[in-house]
């Protein structure tokens, strides 16, 4: 399969890109080599290979699903400059 210049510029409108004539014959080059390269693929015989749905075969340890602060409060609140029980303090923003 080859991508022409009419491709490039198609698919350029379609995600509302405006590119030159020169980075159109660049795109229609390298685009063109990675299909060729992704058909590549074809040629790989997996006629007795069974699909794989998930490269691990443990499952993943579950825990509680609890609401908690984390308490990191402290650990948070060094991040600002001032704090008042345990909140950031803010300047006045509205008059």
């Amino acid at each position: 399969m080859s991508i022409t210049k009419d491709t490039i510029l198609k698919i350029a409108n379609l995600a509302k890109i405006s590119i030159t004539s020169d980075e159109t014959e660049k795109l229609e080059s390298e685009i063109s080599s990675i299909i060729s390269w992704v058909e590549t693929l074809n040629e790989v015989d997996t006629d007795n290979i069974e699909p794989m749905i998930n490269s691990l075969k443990s499952s993943l340890r579950m825990r509680d699903d609890e609401v908690n602060d984390g308490n990191k409060i402290k650990d948070i609140l060094l991040n600002s400059p001032t704090e008042d029980d345990n909140f950031f303090v803010v300047p006045k923003v509205i008059e």
